[in-house]
């Protein structure tokens, strides 16, 4: 079974249930011709992917191990945890740039985590906040998408969805593209006026002789 369970049903990554459960249903009907052996190894394979992926869109994020056992990292969550804490303190930018500028933030194998973490947190205040007066600003939001590069996590919009995600990151979500019918040529229905009249005048001039 491949190791990414996206692959395996051959979907991108995406927080749209009725995809992913379509994705699955689909792979599964695609097993109808094989042996009995094979099609059972395949559904499991397959079932196991699927309950990985929805269990992803739910579950709370967890950083790796070799993140959990560095000291640093755990340094930089409790400094998340108590900037939270602190209603005064996460209201300002300064306070947000003191964390980023947190030693564990310039070692390259803890980036992706340490701004998943900051994500999965402030999200999750976000949740709990009675009132807006409670909430981290959009200003601090605006500095933590530039500076943790949430734009670029197209992993965080799979896991929390598009509304949550571009809500945190304080973009718009993308509309539909627009896509205009076709315009028939005017040029060549004018063209065919022209000749059809032509050809009434001279049915009427040949009635007339």
């Amino acid at each position: 079974m491949s190791t990414d369970p996206w692959n395996e049903l051959e979907l991108a990554p995406t927080s749209d249930k009725q995809a992913i459960e379509a994705a699955y249903q689909q792979k599964l009907e695609n097993l109808s011709t094989e042996s009995d052996d094979i099609r059972a190894e395949r559904e499991s394979a397959l079932h196991a992917a699927y309950q990985s992926i929805i269990n992803s869109l739910v579950a709370p994020f967890t950083p790796s191990d070799d993140s959990l056992a560095n000291p640093l990292f755990n340094e930089f969550r409790d400094e998340l945890t108590e900037l939270l804490g602190n209603a005064h303190r996460h209201t300002q930018v300064s306070s947000w740039q003191l964390l980023v500028d947190h030693p564990a933030c310039e070692v390259v194998s803890l980036r992706n985590d340490l701004a998943a973490l900051v994500f999965d947190n402030v999200l999750n205040h976000q949740k709990t906040c009675q009132n807006d007066k409670e909430m981290v600003s959009s200003e601090v939001l605006v500095f933590l998408t530039e500076q943790l590069e949430w734009t670029t996590r197209e992993d965080l919009k799979a896991r929390y969805g598009e509304g949550f995600y571009y809500r945190m990151t304080q973009q718009d979500i993308p509309q539909p593209e627009f896509v205009p019918e076709p315009i028939a040529d005017t040029g060549n229905l004018a063209n065919i006026f022209i000749g059809l009249t032509i050809i009434c005048a001279i049915g009427l001039l040949m009635i007339s002789v």
